[in-house]
């Protein structure tokens, strides 16, 4: 099976394929400037951080980045995405994740990451805890994630999910326990139009693009049919780069954007006439 990827780069004249993978070199936007300093006393010590944001909108991307600049010889980063879990499961994947055969019993296994990080403390290594898609914990679940924070050791723990996890999940009473812990919370935005402009520009410099590949009245559109939200831009833009490649276009154009909106309403979340 040939690599079609290979003639596409060729076809456009870039070294790479653009907007289907994270970059070593972050888009370095306003609100990620701005996320990346709130964030920061998180890494470096004891803190509860909620990052929120609608789906696509960079929360997975800037705790990636944030994390690569850091010393893995002083920092630990445990992530996990599971969702709807129960106490067994979360307690389980971080033992994993941290290189720990985890006991039977969940109680179990939260006392031995408890006394693990105590151990790393000593050490002199700080430990982050980072739980994805946090929208789908359960009541339980955050008071048991409330006692976890309360009895472990000097660590971070980052809840990161879509808005309805602060905006509702926290704001009940059940939860205001947990809510009062939270040092900071942040919240993920869409590109504005001159940003989303600078982002598709930013990936296409990444992958040396040495001529133009979409015009320049494509851009308004892009960010009207994706609504700014960089997930979206990265799908409309890959899908134009490989079905131009296929349609022998040596240029984008607004039209042809469109066409290929109207014509891919799953992918796009475009509304489906009844």
């Amino acid at each position: 099976m040939n690599n079609i990827l290979k003639p596409i780069c060729e076809h456009f004249s870039i070294c790479n394929m653009p907007f289907i993978q994270r970059s070593k070199t972050p888009f370095e936007s306003e609100n990620f400037l701005k996320n990346r300093t709130f964030l920061s006393p998180a890494f470096y010590s004891r803190h509860l951080m909620v990052v929120t944001g609608v789906a696509g909108s960079g929360k997975t991307s800037l705790l990636f980045y944030l994390i690569n600049e850091l010393d893995p010889s002083y920092f630990r980063i445990c992530h996990v995405e599971l969702s709807s879990p129960n106490k067994k499961a979360l307690y389980k994947t971080l033992a994993v994740k941290m290189g720990l055969n985890p006991p039977y019993n969940a109680d179990d296994i939260k006392l031995q990451i408890i006394n693990f990080l105590r151990e790393e403390n000593e050490q002199g290594k700080f430990n982050i805890l980072v739980i994805d898609e946090a929208q789908s914990l359960s009541i339980p679940m955050i008071d048991e994630l409330r006692s976890f924070y309360d009895e472990a050791s000097n660590f971070t723990l980052i809840l990161s999910g879509l808005p309805p996890l602060l905006s509702k999940t926290m704001n009940l009473s059940v939860n205001l326990p947990m809510k009062q812990r939270i040092n900071l919370s942040i919240e993920t935005e869409s590109f504005t139009p001159a940003q989303t402009i600078e982002y598709i520009k930013h990936q296409l410099s990444v992958v040396k693009s040495k001529t133009p590949i979409f015009d320049d009245k494509c851009y308004p559109v892009i960010h009207s049919l994706t609504s700014g939200i960089p997930r979206k831009i990265n799908q409309l833009c890959y899908k134009s780069l490989f079905q131009g490649y296929m349609d022998k276009k040596t240029i984008v154009t607004e039209n042809y954007i469109k066409s290929l909106y109207e014509e891919s309403p799953h992918i796009f979340d475009k509304p489906m006439p009844i």
